[in-house]
């Protein structure tokens, strides 16, 4: 039996100066709670400001005196008439939907799209992959059927038999068209109508389908026409199964220009304003194992998170399909795909729609000046294991009291002992080099980072006329290692490690800018991203094997070519490490750098 849930989906309304109020209902009662729970920044703000901004967010002129006369005498009559009586909208939590669509997207596409407003959205709840596949039985000229034993469905009553199987393994066919579970998470988007019904649309109205679906510019084009028109005919085919059923559908009722309701076949209903956030604010981006102390204010992670959340009124969806097409014109590739939200970032500040917070210094002792392109940065040597343990035992007593150690976090002790070499590099967790540069930050008043993969890229670029096609094998992995594991933690038998040559003999090389690297096969630098941890030696992720020097992908190039394929080489961005972890489990040791802008 169907029951909806009492209680509407957590949602959340931005202010400025950076506050945020839990809408938790559309009652006079519910809008008071909300006020005096309001998530304050730094500065105060008036309860009777706070009602007077959230009845004025879902569209009530006059503050929350006249919501609450509008409220009992045509919010109400209007909630009557269209029978929303249940608070909450049915979700049985399935899992691996075909179609999942939350609030915060049909609010976007309400709210913040230019497009016409649908009367109807179907968000796929209820809804699994099987309950697809037997409303296409009902679709004249559809036939289900399992891609690698070729059986078919004829009858509904199968589909029980049928649910044994895995998902992926059954598709609906269509003449020389076919729909997949994987085509179907593709078209989850309201970019385009293959989810939406408008008022009095037709069976052959006009109809535009979006998948979210992206093209690397090494793809023929001939490839890209024949993908986009097997998603094409996917998304006709998903429109005329969508109408068969009852379940995942809601109805777009509008109150006002800002308070839409959206109500299931149950007759559960919940609600929609512009701006709605999904979840509320964490100004504490890397709890529990950093304080906000100990983030460095150059660091652009938290600005930008805060600017998306507080301050962007975009059509979210928009802009993120958008910033995939942008990321990939710009001749990227999946091998280094950063993540979502950086290629987020990025489209954004290419489109002057966001601006990263900028600080520079003068050069200071302990740092080299290297110029990249337009840019002047100062870069200092890897931070040594002397000035890691003077960091951890004598100047930030703080941060080594709450910092998590083992099982959560390496313990970096058992890297950075008092018997190693003290002037190589310590071996961190990111978290560490984090912490380290937000304390050189604050003690020498230098907007201290950890540097991008393109900058350190940048700096070491004269390194790579050296690197050649090898085989990537044993050998080459094991040749030339300059780190050893050594005793293990009695506790929770984490190996430590520590270098296993003598100091004469680690592999130092120095750039054109007097800048040291530390080259080996087992030894790495953390980056500024949360996680991109990248080799000395091959300059790729540290997680990976060197792709781009491997000879068997050498059949592009000419004959005795050994230059590497750097377009394969795969990111420290793409492919990231645990940020709790030191590279010990791998026999490896990651360190860390510095760098800042020069004015």
């Amino acid at each position: 039996m169907l029951q909806t849930t009492s209680k509407f989906a957590p949602k959340y309304l931005p202010f400025n100066k950076f506050h945020v109020a839990e809408i938790t209902g559309i009652e006079p009662d519910f809008l008071r709670g909300s006020a005096r729970r309001l998530a304050k920044d730094r500065e105060s703000i008036k309860h009777t400001t706070v009602l007077n901004y959230i009845c004025k967010a879902l569209g009530f002129r006059g503050g929350f005196s006249s919501f609450k006369q509008t409220h009992s005498q045509e919010l109400s009559v209007f909630m009557e008439r269209h029978k929303l009586n249940g608070a909450g909208l049915y979700d049985p939590g399935i899992q691996d939907k075909p179609i999942q669509i939350d609030l915060a997207e049909i609010s976007g596409r309400c709210f913040q799209s230019e497009n016409n407003s649908p009367a109807r959205i179907f968000t796929g709840a209820g809804v699994d992959w099987f309950d697809l596949l037997e409303a296409a039985l009902d679709v004249s000229g559809f036939e289900v059927k399992n891609r690698f034993t070729g059986r078919k469905i004829t009858d509904a009553t199968e589909i029980a038999n049928a649910r044994r199987d895995i998902p992926m393994n059954w598709i609906v066919l269509h003449e020389n068209k076919y729909l997949s579970l994987d085509a179907c998470w593709t078209l989850n988007t309201l970019l385009g109508d293959q989810l939406l019904q408008y008022e009095g649309q037709q069976g052959d109205a006009q109809t535009s389908f979006v998948a979210k679906v992206y093209f690397p510019d090494y793809m023929e084009a001939e490839e890209i026409a024949r993908d986009e028109e097997r998603y094409q005919g996917a998304a006709e085919m998903l429109t005329r199964i969508l109408p068969k059923l009852d379940r995942g559908w809601v109805d777009i009722l509008r109150f006002n220009k800002n308070l839409i309701f959206v109500r299931d076949w149950t007759g559960g209903y919940d609600f929609v304003f512009p701006q709605l956030r999904k979840t509320k604010f964490n100004h504490n981006i890397h709890t529990p194992y950093l304080k906000n102390a100990d983030v460095p204010k150059s660091d652009d992670l938290y600005h930008f998170r805060r600017w998306y959340f507080y301050e962007y009124d975009g059509w979210s969806e928009l802009d993120r399909h958008n910033a995939e097409r942008h990321f990939y014109a710009q001749s990227n590739q999946p091998c280094n795909y950063p993540g979502e939200e950086q290629v987020l970032r990025s489209y954004f500040l290419a489109s002057g729609r966001y601006t990263a917070p900028s600080e520079k210094a003068s050069l200071v002792e302990g740092f080299m000046e290297v110029t990249i392109g337009t840019k002047r940065l100062a870069v200092s040597d890897p931070i040594s294991v002397a000035q890691f343990r003077d960091f951890m035992m004598q100047e930030n007593e703080f941060y080594t009291r709450y910092r998590p150690c083992a099982p959560q976090q390496d313990d970096w002790r058992l890297y950075n002992q008092d018997d190693d070499i003290q002037v190589a590099p310590a071996s961190a967790t990111w978290y560490d080099a984090t912490a380290f540069a937000a304390h050189v930050s604050r003690s020498r008043k230098l907007p201290v980072r950890l540097p991008t993969e393109e900058e350190w890229l940048a700096i070491t670029h004269e390194f790579r006329s050296s690197l050649r096609l090898i085989q990537v094998d044993y050998e080459f992995l094991n040749e030339g290692r300059i780190v050893e594991k050594c005793e293990r933690d009695e506790e929770h038998q984490f190996w430590g490690t520590r270098y296993q040559c003598d100091e004469a003999d680690l592999p130092w090389e120095k750039t054109k800018d007097d800048v040291c690297f530390l080259r080996a096969i087992d030894f790495g630098e953390w980056l500024m991203l949360e996680g991109a941890a990248i080799n000395s030696l091959h300059f790729g992720a540290m997680n990976l094997a060197p792709l781009h020097l491997s000879e068997t992908h050498n059949s592009e190039t000419e004959e005795g070519d050994k230059s590497p394929h750097w377009e394969r080489r795969v990111s420290a961005e793409r492919d990231r490490m645990s940020p709790r972890s030191t590279g010990a489990y791998k026999g490896m040791r990651v360190g860390f750098r510095l760098v800042y802008e020069l004015a």
